[in-house]
């Protein structure tokens, strides 16, 4: 490749400013090296101080059903600003497809949601989702994928197929088309969830968060 489409800093260096960051990347994209400067996981007073210094083409961030946070104050600047959305974790790392941590090599088994007794709580998440796929008989995993992409057309969800079988599921929730009734009803349906995307560690450093 002679390019990088979207260079996108994965989280915030607390000892650099964003500005002088984002002002690296401008350079790389002035230089024909990268197209579009991204961000990831940052807040929405981040997210202006990037785009004061260069467009801002998206920021990733997770994004579910479960995972509503930026709702409060990210989405509407990012909104405000034309900034598109990519996001991550639409399944909240299989939880709302009924996946559980297989063997002690599983990452999951460092996430507060994935805990014994979080799972046990959040199984409550997963039966009223799975209540609705069956009504609108599609798989859970396109229900909640379906949801994401009828919040906004400026989300694009990142879909992790590691199978065939996983992808052709995955893309199918293209064809899922959901009400604003069906909408509101999910969002009611869903039960809060036990614990955080990550552990307390991870919170604290997580821009986005603050």
């Amino acid at each position: 490749m002679d390019h990088i489409d979207t260079y996108r800093p994965a989280r915030l260096d607390p000892k650099v400013p964003i500005e002088e960051t984002a002002g690296g990347i401008t350079k790389l994209i002035e230089a024909g090296y990268v197209r579009y400067l991204g961000l990831s996981e940052m807040s929405a007073d981040t997210v202006r101080k990037a785009h004061a210094v260069h467009p801002v083409s998206d920021l990733q961030i997770e994004y579910a059903v479960i995972t509503r946070n930026a709702e409060e104050k990210i989405c509407p600047a990012l909104k405000e600003l034309g900034i598109g959305v990519t996001a991550y974790g639409v399944l909240s790392r299989g939880l709302l497809s009924g996946s559980t941590p297989q063997g002690k090599n599983d990452i999951r088994n460092h996430f507060p949601r994935f805990a014994e007794n979080n799972l046990a709580q959040n199984q409550s998440v997963i039966d009223a989702l799975q209540q609705i796929a069956r009504e609108k008989s599609v798989t859970p995993v396109q229900l909640a994928i379906a949801w994401v992409l009828a919040k906004d057309k400026s989300i694009v969800p990142v879909i992790g197929a590691r199978t065939r079988k996983q992808l052709s599921e995955a893309l199918a929730a293209l064809e899922v088309k959901l009400s604003s009734e069906d909408m509101a009803r999910i969002e009611s349906a869903v039960p809060q969830v036990a614990g955080t995307r990550y552990d307390e560690r991870q919170m604290k450093v997580l821009d986005s968060e603050r």
